[in-house]
């Protein structure tokens, strides 16, 4: 483990002040459901992040929302965000601060990702994660939980996005709204009949990826693929 944690270290590169643990022993392990599971018995967390840009390598996580779901009822009551303070000496980019408006001065004593991750974690626990766009999302996560925990993110995902992709490639499949021309969250949303407000706020869009959700796994459920494996397979 030690040499593990070496290697890791030298791959991350060097980050004074951001302690670097061994992964601690109630760390949660992904849940493992049935593959017949019907999902709508599953427990989600639809989660959003803003961050300075798109590389995880070189960019920065601003701010988290999440918004659970116990199969296909959202608990808006139960949301949660935090802003995000980003390291020591990183600018944020004006393309970034344009699309997401979170300014410098409102990160001021905004909590470093290593405290907050341990919070979304904890949301986390026992339910399936949902995103936009796997491949930026689960990148800074992945990168976040290697530096906090010394251990890569792995665990069960639904990429709406992928989903929506899923049911373009397949006309009789998506000809209740005609095929997703676009895979922007809002755009698939207004397909799906489903307002859009509040975007480009972690917040907002967690909820919005969620109702996405709910829209493109009854969609799923009504051609007979109902389970957790069916939306697994369309939306990874």
């Amino acid at each position: 483990m030690a040499l593990l944690t070496s290697r890791i270290r030298r791959l991350l590169g060097p980050s004074p002040g951001d302690p670097f643990p061994f992964p601690p022993p109630d760390l949660p392990e992904p849940p493992h459901l049935p593959d017949g599971t019907p999902w709508r018995q599953v427990p989600f967390l639809a989660l959003d992040l803003e961050t300075s840009g798109l590389d995880p390598a070189t960019d920065a996580i601003l701010s988290i929302g999440t918004v659970p779901l116990d199969g296909d009822r959202i608990r808006p009551g139960q949301a949660w965000s935090s802003l995000v303070a980003p390291p020591s000496g990183h600018p944020i980019p004006e393309r970034s601060i344009r699309i997401h408006h979170l300014l410098p001065d409102r990160l001021l004593g905004a909590p470093p990702l290593r405290q907050v991750i341990p919070l979304m974690l904890d949301r986390l626990r026992g339910r399936v994660l949902v995103v936009h766009v796997q491949a930026v999302d689960h990148g800074f996560l992945n990168r976040a939980f290697l530096r906090t925990y010394g251990v890569p993110f792995r665990w069960p995902l639904v990429d709406t996005a992928r989903l929506a992709s899923f049911f373009a490639e397949q006309p009789l499949l998506g000809s209740g709204t005609g095929p997703h021309r676009s895979l922007r969250l809002p755009d698939v949303a207004k397909a799906l009949g489903i307002p859009v407000d509040r975007h480009h706020e972690a917040l907002g869009d967690a909820l919005l990826c969620g109702e996405v959700l709910l829209g493109l796994a009854s969609r799923l459920e009504n051609m007979g693929r109902g389970t957790i494996r069916d939306l697994l397979r369309a939306g990874t």
